[in-house]
C-alpha cells in the first residue's frame, strides 16, 4: 500500500518493488492516509515515547523505548484499529478519495 509519499513515488523505490516482484496495490487514493492503520500505531508509540520520564536522550535510549513502548502497545487499540477498517474503507469512498474524520 502506497499513498504516493514523495519516497514512494521515487524511480529507485520502484525499481526496487520490481525487481523484488512485490505488489502494489493500485490505484491507491491519493489524500487518504487514513486507510493505513499503522500510522495510527505510530502516532500512539509516538505519544506513548513523549510521554516517558526521563525521555531518551540518546540514539541507543530511543530504540530502547520504541521496542518497549511497541512490545508494550495495548491490544485492544490494536484491536479497535482492525474494528475500523470497514468505516474507514466506506468514509473514503464517500470523500471520494479526500480527507476523512479518521
Amino acid at each position: 500500500m502506497q499513498d504516493n509519499a514523495p519516497a514512494q513515488r521515487a524511480r529507485i523505490t520502484k525499481q526496487f518493488l520490481y525487481e523484488n516482484n512485490i505488489p502494489v496495490l493500485h490505484p491507491w487514493p491519493p489524500y487518504s492516509p487514513d486507510l493505513n492503520p499503522i500510522e495510527h500505531l505510530w502516532d500512539l508509540l509516538d505519544r506513548r515515547v513523549r510521554m516517558r520520564q526521563p525521555q531518551p536522550q540518546t540514539l541507543l535510549q530511543l530504540e530502547r523505548a520504541l521496542h518497549e513502548e511497541w512490545d508494550n502497545k495495548p491490544q485492544q487499540a490494536v484491536q479497535r484499529l482492525i474494528g475500523s477498517m470497514r468505516r474507514r474503507c466506506q468514509a473514503v469512498i464517500l470523500s471520494r478519495g479526500h480527507h476523512t474524520r479518521y
